[in-house]
């Protein structure tokens, strides 16, 4: 009978995987705050460059728990003129 407790496999591998995925999202983030956001120092501009809302970039560069979307991370590629392969290279993901 599988048990479902904190001690469980199941529960260990998808703690796992949620820490994982946080460092990566972790990551991305900051790679997107210290080589774009931050250098340009125009959080309009950015927004406007990039098609995403300026509220999304006030938490990219503040926001330390900021859960970004694909489609944001999307966004930033299309305007950067790189594919999402490329992008997550340059990430080291």
């Amino acid at each position: 009978m599988l048990s479902f407790g904190f001690e469980s496999e199941i529960f260990i591998r998808i703690s796992n995987l949620f820490v994982s995925m946080t460092e990566a999202n972790r990551k991305i983030v900051e790679f997107i705050r210290n080589e774009w956001v931050v250098p340009l120092n125009n959080n309009s501009k950015f927004a406007v460059d990039h098609n995403i809302d300026e509220k999304t970039v006030r938490r990219i560069r503040d926001d330390e728990t900021y859960q970004i979307a694909l489609l944001t991370i999307m966004r930033i590629c299309h305007g950067k003129n790189i594919t999402l392969a490329n992008f997550f290279k340059m990430v080291g993901i």
